[in-house]
């Protein structure tokens, strides 16, 4: 009975007109700003490179890995078989596409965050409640907003990432999951107990290591299928544009699924990146939005990895518009036949698909993936819930913040557990339907307050077109209210620079 309301829920919250909002969002920050997030690649990466040093926060490669953390979790795995199962192989191309348009939209939010973020109990605190209160004075949206990611991240959200990894291990061990959710539970523990700066180290030392390991893998699968290559990719765009007889009926639903799943992996949209975002030493906001748009293309390349290499294997099913019947069963691996009797899609088509080449040394490969994607992913679900708290808590005692701190340090693992042992369709839908209410406040939010955001582009801009390698930020230049963090960052900026003259 949950299960049915649950999926029901989900079907309302992700409906056409979600669809076409984030469409036509991200296409509007794209070319309002002149493609931004495409326009200069090489300065968005020199940008990692630079050391600043804060008690109050985090360097902009740590924010960038962390972010890179939360936007590579499972979903970049299992979601993305479940597209294929829903959506066909086109869904891969629509995920690709809405990805890279989406990036204009982690730019808006993440550079909106910088503006209005403020320091408490010596830390930077910025989230989507924050510029919802300071830039347009609606505390009690702001309110009912972190709220609802209280309960939508750190709860809701984390169930899909929980029971993946554990389902993993699962198969390619056959040890219990409830093993792995009380593991991986104590781990999360003692890390999340540490706050932004031990979650932000533990992602910088993992998400090089994991992404690279991954792209690796899928390096070689192509290579041992190479000749398979050109079918692969002609039958993903066939698919995407209706015109593949096999799966031409689904182009409706490879649209949906495509975006669904685009805005499930990379978080773009949902106000998730702009905590760690907004936690960042910057000079500009301009500088954390180019970041952290970047960040979307790392996403992007493991989800259209995730696709290409279970299609390529031929370790992938599509289900019928009737939800009973199948189009394709995969003849990559026996499992699929297996899997095509309960909709089973996600981790087992990857691991099959790895299997193919390297038995099952792939499938544990695989496993330990998913947990080093999900594990950081959580990490920053966590943090996601902690700023929200913060937020509600901004005016009471530091004691109690701390107090409430805390609790929420205790629960989000608890919360594991249960989800990792829970079943895997009823993991999905919660966190999907958490994802769908988030996106829809936030993406909102983010087209009211657009004039502000193209007005702080529009002056990180003039100051690089002028030569200016460090471009500073002042709110009064440039008519920007209740940014008063920044006269202060401004300030000691001046001190410091005054000091080494």
């Amino acid at each position: 009975m949950f299960e049915q309301i649950i999926t029901m829920l989900d079907t309302y919250v992700w409906a056409t007109p979600l669809i076409i909002l984030i469409f036509a969002s991200a296409a509007y920050f794209t070319f309002r700003m002149g493609f931004v997030q495409l326009r200069d690649l090489k300065h968005q990466f020199s940008l990692l490179s630079r050391k600043r040093d804060s008690e109050a926060g985090i360097n902009p490669f740590e924010a960038f890995c962390t972010i890179v953390a939360y936007r590579v979790g499972t979903a970049n795995i299992a979601g993305v078989c479940v597209a294929i199962l829903w959506g066909g192989p086109g869904a891969i191309v629509w995920m690709v596409i809405c990805s890279l348009l989406d990036a204009a939209i982690s730019y808006a939010e993440c550079s909106l965050g910088q503006i209005y973020k403020i320091k408490q109990d010596g830390e930077y605190r910025g989230g989507s409640y924050y510029y919802l209160e300071r830039g347009l004075g609606l505390k009690k949206l702001a309110a009912f907003f972190a709220v609802l990611t209280i309960i939508c991240v750190p709860i809701l959200t984390v169930g899909p990432h929980a029971n993946s990894i554990a389902l993993a291990f699962n198969t390619s061990t056959g040890v219990p999951k409830w093993i792995f959710g009380l593991v991986i539970g104590l781990v999360m523990l003692w890390t999340v107990f540490g706050g932004i700066k031990r979650i932000s180290k533990v992602s910088t030392w993992l998400v090089p290591i994991m992404t690279l390991l991954y792209l690796a893998l899928t390096v070689v699968v192509i290579v041992t299928n190479v000749s398979s290559v050109p079918s692969t990719l002609g039958m993903m765009f066939s698919s995407a544009f209706g015109v593949n007889a096999a799966f031409g009926g689904l182009l409706g639903q490879a649209i949906i699924w495509g975006v669904k799943r685009s805005v499930n992996s990379s978080g773009a949209g949902m106000g998730e990146a702009v905590p760690a975002a907004a936690a960042a030493e910057v000079s500009h906001p301009g500088e954390s939005g180019l970041v952290n748009s970047f960040s979307v293309f790392i996403d992007v390349a493991v989800c259209f990895c995730t696709g290409f290499m279970v299609l390529l294997t031929d370790c992938f099913n599509v289900a019928g518009t009737d939800g009973t019947t199948y189009l394709h069963i995969g003849q990559g691996a026996e499992s699929m036949a297996e899997m095509a009797q309960t909709n089973i899609a996600g981790i087992p088509w990857t691991q099959a698909a790895a299997g193919t080449i390297f038995s099952n040394v792939g499938s544990i490969f695989i496993a330990f993936a998913i947990l080093l994607f999900g594990f950081t992913t959580v990490l920053n679900y966590y943090y996601q819930g902690e700023t929200a708290l913060a937020y509600l808590l901004q005016k009471k005692n530091p004691k109690v913040r701390k107090t409430a701190i805390f609790a929420l340090r205790i629960i989000v693992p608890i919360v594991f557990f249960l989800f990792a042992i829970a079943t895997s369709s009823a993991t999905w839908s919660v966190g999907s339907f958490g994802v769908g209410l988030i996106v829809w406040t936030n993406v909102v939010v983010l087209l009211i307050m657009s004039p502000t955001i193209i007005r702080v582009y529009k002056d990180y801009k003039e100051q690089r077109n002028a030569g200016v390698e460090e471009p500073i930020f002042d709110p009064d230049k440039i008519g920007i209210k209740n940014a008063d963090l920044w006269k202060e960052i401004n300030k000691e900026r001046l001190e410091k620079s005054d000091a080494l003259k």
